[in-house]
Parts: C-alpha cells; structure tokens; sequence
C-alpha cells in the first residue's frame, strides 16, 4: 500500500523542510545547482516508518492495521543519516513511543517559528486537522474492506473512489436539518455513505473557511462521555469557529437505553450554540427521535458494478433464492458472498451463515488459527456488547492472544483498546458466545441487558445448531417470550426456497416441532390456551410429518387432543391419511397441510411452530376472543353489537334504542328452528355461542343490563343530535355536535384503553414489556380535536385528531383527555419538535426502564373512529394487532373498526 498524497502533504507540510531528529535541522529538499538563477532542487528527506510496514521490521507491530501503516501518523521525515540511525538492530535503540514524542516536538517547534498575527498559522493547524481526518476517514474504510476479506490493493481502490457508496438522496434530504439518521440493517452500506457525506465536508472546509467543521466518531469509539469528546476534537480548530457538524456512525450501538440518553445529549448540544449540526447512522428503531432516512438497497446496475470490482463471477446477482438475493443488494453480503465464490464455496443462505463464512475465511487466511482464537473471538464479542463500546486490550487476553486476535483482520487495536473492524461482528460473536456458554448468565440479566444483547441473540439462533439454539430458545421463551418471538422471527428465513440441507427423520421432526410449539404455548400463558393450535389446556395439538427426502417440504397433520393410548404427541405419517374415517396413524384428523421449511437453518422449527402461533393469535384478535366478563365497556358493547344484530339494526339509524321483546323474540325463533344449534354466525364475522344468546336473552327478560331503560336496550354511546346537519360535509361526525362528539371521543377512548389494559393484564402478561402500548402502561392520552373551516377542502375528512401517548407512574389509573382546538395542524405537537420532547422521554426511561427499547412517549395522528358498533374494542383489538405483529406474534390482518 502506497503512501497517499493526503498523508504525504501533512508530513512534508508539517516538517519545516527540516529532520526530525533532535538539534539537526538538515534541510530536506535543497537547491544543488551553481546558477542562483536557476533553481535545481534535490529531495534529501526520507520518509521512515515508526512502526515498520512489514510485520517483521523495525518496530514491527502486527496488530498495528495495514490501512495506518502508510498514514501519517506513522510516519517521520528524516535526514538519509537519522532514518538509518532509528532502525538500526531492528530499531531496538529508539523506540514507537520515543519516535512519536520526536515527531510531536519537531512539530510543534516549527509552529512555533510559524506564529503569526496575520491569522496563519490557525489556517494551518485547521488545515491539517482536516487533513488528518481525512486520512483517518480513508483508514477505516480500508480497514472495513479488508476485514470483509478483500485484499489491500482492492480495499484500497474503493477508499479513493470518493463516489462509491455516496448517497445522493440522503445529502438532499439532511440538507436543512439539525439532526439526520441514515437508517439501514446491517450491511446495508450506511458506514460508508456517512464516510463519504463526512469526506465531502472535509474537503469543502478545506477549500472555505467558512465552511461547517466536520468531526467524525464511531459510536465504539466515542466513550461514554460523547459531549467532552466532542469538545476535545474541536480544540484541534482555531477558536471562534462556530460551525460545527457532528458525524457519529452506529448510534444504535450504545445500547437502546444509552442510545436514548445520548439523544437527547446531542439534541441538547445541539441547541447550546448556533451553527451546529449532527449526521448519524443507525439501524432501524421507533424510538430515534430525529428525522430519519433509510437507505436504499444497492440498485441492480450498482450491485453489478460492485461486483465487478472486485472481481466476483458475472452471474451472483442472479441468484434464484429472493432472501439471498435481497441480501446481495446490502454491500456487505455481497462482498462476502463474492469471497466465497471466487473461493469456490456456496452462497450463504442467512444473515448469520453470511458473517459465519466470512469468520471461517479470516481464520483460515490466518494460517494456525483455529478454535482457541475463535474462543477469544466470541469473548471479545461478550466483553464488546456489555462495554458498549471498545474493550481495553488487557481484558481480552495475554500478549500472544491479543496478537492472534489482530492477525484475523477482524480485530483493530488502537490506543490500547480492541474493536472489532466491523461493529456488527461484536453482534455476531456475543452470540457465538451465549451458544457456547448457555443460558445461565442471560437469565441474571436485566430487561435492559437483555435487550441490547437482541441482536447478538438473533446471531445465535440464525447460525447455532440445534441442540445450542433449542437450549437458548427453551429457556428464553420461559423468561422473556416477546424478545424471544422477536429473535425468531428475524433469525429464519421466511422464504425457504433453495434449501439444500437434508431433514432429520419425519418422527424427529415432529417431535421438536411439538415440543417448541408446547414452548411458546407455555411462555404465552393463558393466551396461549385460545389459540386454535393449542388443545386448550396449553398445550400443542398432536402433530404428525411426512416428508419427501428429495425436498425441504413437510407435510403436516394436526390430530385431535385425545392422543391413542400409549402413543406420543407427535408421530411419524408412514401411509397416506384415510381421508373418509378422518385418520392417520390411529390419530383423528384436524387438518392436513404442507410446508416448505429452511432446512438450512436448524432453527427452522422455532420459526414454523411461531408461524402457526401466528396465524392463531390473528384469528383470536379477529374475531376478538379475549373475554373480559369485568370489563363494562367490553360487556357492553358486545351485548349491545349481538342485540344489534339479532334484530336486524344496520346503517346509520342503527344506534337508535331496541325493544326487549324483539331481542327475546330473535333468539326464541332461532332456539326453535335450530334446536340443537351451538353457535350462530353474524354478517360481519360476528360468532355467538348458544349459551352467550341465553344469557343475553335472560337479562333482557330481567332488564338486567346496564344498557338497558324504559323496556329498551341503548348504544352505550350517544345518538347524532344534529338532524340537519348545520355545516355543509358527508362525513358522518357531522350528525354530532361539537360538544356531543368530543364527550363520545373521550368515552370510546377511554373505554378502549381499559379494555387494552385488561387484555394485556389478563391474557399476555408475559410479554407487556415488548409491547409497544402495553410498555408504555399506565399511559394518558392527550387527544386534540378540530374541524376544518366551511371554506376549507377539506370538508369531507371529518375532524382531525391528534392522540400523544404520556406515560404515567406505575400504578396509576390511565386517563384519556380530550381537547377542542382552533386547528390541530397549528399545534405545537402536531409538528413535534425532536428537542422539545427530551424531558418526556427521559420520564419514561425512568418510569419504564424494562421498556424503553421497544415502547416510548408518542405522537399519532388518526382517523377518528368512534362510529361503528363496537369502536372501543375495535380500537383496542387494532392498537394490540399492530404491537403483536411488530414483536412477531401475529399476522397481518384486516382489523375493520366496528
């Protein structure tokens, strides 16, 4: 690797023409000519190396990284004489330490002489602190590529391609902005994108004083005090210059509790001056609070370039899986995947097969390496996750341990501390670890602790074998099954297509799909009993599988409960199902289905026995089968929603008072024309058991429902009042009045979040932590409410609504308040402030601290929906809909408000 001119112009800039040696002075460049007229300068200086660039040269320093062999500063310039007196016996008489001090006192000689009113010699100092950063930017690109596994002339070439990587949409979009995150996974290239935004800030100051300054951090590298490195990086400029922008790369790495508080830091930073501005990277999450971007995926022609320059084979794009192909458009993956082609080796078929393959290729390119190193790998991978950051090399292990760390590429050691080249190998080997060393430790942790170890968790169960992912995944889903769904289901592919490996024998395969199925029943709690997969009592129903060996697809019996005597949960299907007595095997046929399985990833029954766990919790939230037989709100508007429906009552006149007798009539006539009848299904969906319809018809004879006056059944909420509506709109909150509407609003609302509550507090306290409203409980909703101006466009949209969720101490009753305004869309909070909300968030860190990574103070805007027959517990069942998907504990449904 050859020394860049960046480097090259701080050395010789920075020198004074002079040797660094101590009292030498010899001029490096020199005119030689006898004409005075005509110049004929001599280059006499030498470029030495203070740590040599071959591992076995003087001052030779293996875990010094390649990129900063040729940087500037490890370099010295010195007279031919000194250069050969420093290395002489290997460089034994002057050591690193001695040659840096050397080099920072030359340094500093010279600018002292350079001193000048005129302003200069600050020029200067800014100048090469750009330079440096510059110098430094290109090193880590360097060292990131070579940790991929290209080799340095190609690690190389791509750092000084300034356009690789450059996303021009997210330059358009900061433009403006305080504080902007580039979002992406990992391997999605938004490092690289940062570098570049940084790169092009660099240069601009460069070119113009009064350019913004750019400071660049890595989040490992900053320390847990980011505010006081920030001040000490901007000493390096001349005082007075105000504009300042922060470049700060894996804000999500400090852990979703630290990431929150150093937040709201810079947001602080941020307004304590003018002038200042902060470019972040993250991976994606709800609770960022500031204006966020995702990176897009490498386009086709992009990824085709990419490949090409580093001399992949023509035909990896195309690869015939979606998910693999889907990753090969994210620039790590694809380097990886190019690796291990030219190599010979298959593609990778998962995020955690991917970063496996590019472990097991640094280990064997460092010849002599093997399980021990991998061993120090995985704790470093431990020690990285709980630092949060950087580890202190003394932790990691002895002299020769460190060296052999550093010799895999995938290791930096600088200023006495070890990272890994790559922020999300730290992810990847705290995962390795937990599979090598269990549960135990995990289960000691706080909530908190164990949320930032999601990712090294997902890892795990994406790369472990079965037995390793089973032991984790077994005791997680007893101790904490949200985080637990969470892991599976971004840890197995959910497009299986291509998969090469072999199945185990059909009985083993239904006896560990019966098994984890019993698992996450069991971690649900008594949720887990209503689901159409359980038996009822918690447990999974009987499962039966057939497989094809020349495929990964399975063929799936559900049996009835009642297992035959003497025989398993689970069972082998070795002859087709009699399809007319409904058996298989001696067991009674619920259904029949087939599947295709990720049989490359031995996790994979994990992540089908949640699918069916799935799939049942969509069915009970639609068709709402949570009971709550003490909830009034619930009660109410199911025995109004039923009565409704006995009668006929439909449309907008539909909330007008039922007599008794005609809800007692409806259900006598279908008594005597289905006598035998269990349940009676509705329009809409709706199911009632016989004995729901008995008890109903019951307490209208009795008049003892709480809806119930004047020989009538009422809609627990109010009827319109406006008969001829007074401002001119189709949308039906025009029937209401003002005052009438923002009661009904308060009452819906109210009544939903009780009902949410109960459910929550009932059915699936297991996983309320994870859930994004049910973390945040007990909460306040501040709802403001307005109507658009008669001569506005916007007549037929109703109101609009604005609902922030407050979190209030444990223990206190939720409130719901419900404000009329002027105009909701001229409020403070409807265009909330990132800054404005710190305190806020930093109460609910405080209330809810087990929570903060999944839940958080929030903002919505909605439609208001306070119109059907049901809305309280349709907006419950909506609100609990969208948590269960986003923790992978339900499929996506058509949750219709009614």
């Amino acid at each position: 690797m050859a020394i860049k001119d960046m480097d090259r112009k701080l050395l010789w800039g920075r020198s004074g023409n002079e040797c660094a040696f101590p009292n030498c002075r010899q001029r490096l460049m020199d005119d030689v000519g006898t004409d005075p007229a005509v110049r004929n300068p001599v280059v006499l200086g030498e470029e030495a190396h203070i740590v040599a660039r071959e591992d076995d040269g003087p001052r030779g320093n293996p875990s010094l990284p390649l990129s900063e062999r040729n940087s500037y500063t490890n370099l010295i310039l010195l007279c031919p004489t000194h250069h050969t007196l420093i290395d002489k016996e290997h460089g034994r008489h002057f050591s690193v330490d001695a040659l840096l001090a050397m080099k920072r006192a030359h340094e500093d000689t010279v600018d002292r002489r350079r001193e000048a009113p005129d302003g200069a010699s600050e020029e200067r100092s800014r100048r090469d602190a750009l330079l440096r950063g510059l110098t430094a930017s290109r090193g880590r690109l360097i060292t990131r590529w070579i940790a991929v596994g290209l080799n340095p002339e190609q690690a190389e070439n791509l750092a000084d391609d300034g356009e690789l990587g450059v996303c021009q949409e997210f330059a358009q979009f900061h433009s403006g902005r305080k504080f902007a995150v580039l979002t992406g996974d990992f391997g999605s290239g938004k490092t690289v994108a940062l570098e570049r935004e940084y790169q092009k800030a660099a240069f601009r100051a460069i070119d113009d004083p009064n350019a913004p300054l750019p400071v660049h951090f890595t989040a490992r590298s900053a320390g847990p005090d980011l505010l006081r490195a920030i001040d000490e990086q901007v000493t390096h400029f001349p005082n007075g210059h105000h504009q300042i922008t922060v470049y700060l790369d894996g804000l999500d790495e400090f852990g979703a509790e630290r990431t929150a508080e150093i937040i709201d830091e810079l947001w602080t930073w941020l307004y304590s001056a003018s002038g200042r501005k902060v470019l972040a990277t993250s991976r994606p999450d709800l609770n960022l609070r500031a204006d966020s971007f995702t990176l897009p995926a490498l386009s086709e022609t992009e990824l085709q370039e990419l490949l090409d320059r580093v001399e992949a084979p023509q035909d990896l794009a195309w690869h015939s899986n979606p998910e693999i192909r889907d990753a090969l458009h994210r620039p790590l993956f694809a380097l990886i995947a190019a690796d291990c082609r030219r190599s010979g080796s298959e593609v990778p078929r998962s995020r955690g097969a991917f970063l496996a393959a590019l472990v097991e290729r640094a280990l064997t390119r460092s010849a002599g390496l093997g399980v021990e190193t991998y061993a120090l790998l995985a704790r470093l991978g431990r020690l990285t996750l709980d630092a949060g950051g950087v580890v202190a090399a003394g932790e990691a292990g002895t002299g020769e341990e460190l060296q052999n760390l550093i010799r895999t590429r995938l290791v930096v050691h600088r200023n006495r501390t070890l990272s890994f080249a790559l922020p999300v190998l730290g992810q990847y080997f705290g995962g390795q670890y937990i599979l090598d060393n269990g549960l135990p430790e995990l289960s000691g942790f706080t909530p908190q602790r164990r949320d930032r170890w999601r990712d090294a968790l997902t890892f795990a169960v994406s790369s472990g074998s079965w037995d390793r992912v089973t032991a984790l995944l077994r005791d997680l889903t007893a101790l904490d099954p949200g985080l637990a769904a969470w892991i599976t289901d971004q840890a197995v592919p959910k497009n299986p297509l291509g998969s090469t490996a072999g199945l185990p024998e059909d009985l083993e395969c239904a006896r560990r799909l019966s098994r984890t199925l019993d698992d996450w029943l069991s971690g649900l709690g008594r949720a887990g009993s209503l689901l159409s997969c359980s038996d009822g009592a918690g447990r999974g129903l009987p499962i039966g599988v057939g497989s094809d060996s020349e495929s990964s697809t399975i063929g799936i019996v559900f049996a009835a409960p009642t297992v035959p005597t003497g025989r398993e949960r689970f069972f082998a299907v070795t002859m087709p199902p009699d399809l007319e007595r409904g058996e298989v095997a001696g067991y009674r046929i619920l259904s029949l289905r087939s599947t295709a399985v990720a049989s490359d990833v031995p996790a994979w029954p994990w992540e089908l026995s949640l699918s069916w766990v799935k799939a049942s919790m969509a069915q009970v939230l639609i068709h709402r089968a949570f009971t709550l037989p003490e909830n009034v709100t619930a009660v109410q508007e199911r025995a109004w929603n039923i009565a409704r429906l006995l009668t006929g009552k439909v449309g907008f006149g539909s909330r007008l008072p039922i007599a008794l007798t005609d809800v007692i009539s409806a259900v006598d006539e279908i008594f005597r024309e289905t006598p035998n009848i269990a349940l009676v299904r509705f329009q809409g969906g709706v199911v009632a058991l016989r004995s729901e319809l008995a008890t109903l018809r019951d307490q209208c004879a009795d008049q003892r429902l709480l809806i119930t006056r004047d020989g009538l059944i009422h809609c627990p909420y109010p009827a319109p009042d406006v008969s001829g509506p007074d401002r001119v709109s189709c949308d039906v909150s025009a029937a209401y009045s003002p005052e009438v509407l923002i009661d009904m609003v308060r009452q819906v609302y109210s009544g939903a979040l009780s009902i949410y509550e109960d459910i929550v507090t009932e059915y699936l306290a297991p996983i309320r932590r994870t859930l994004q409203l049910g973390g945040a409980l007990p909460v306040r909703f501040a709802c403001k409410i307005s109507w658009p101006p008669i001569e506005t466009d916007r007549l037929d949209v109703g109101p609009m609504f604005l609902r922030t969720i407050l979190p209030l101490p444990p223990g206190s009753p939720s409130q719901v308040d419900v404000t009329e305004v002027e105009d909701v869309s001229a409020e403070a909070d409807y265009w909330p402030t990132w800054f404005g909300s710190i305190d806020g968030h930093a109460e609910f860190r405080r209330l809810h601290p087990e929570s903060a990574a999944w839940s958080g103070r929030s903002f919505v805007h909605e439609v208001l929906s306070v119109f059907g027959e049901s809305p309280a517990t349709a907006l419950a069942y909506n609100w609990l809909s969208a948590d269960l998907r986003a923790i992978g504990l339900s499929d996506s449904v058509n949750m219709s408000f009614g």
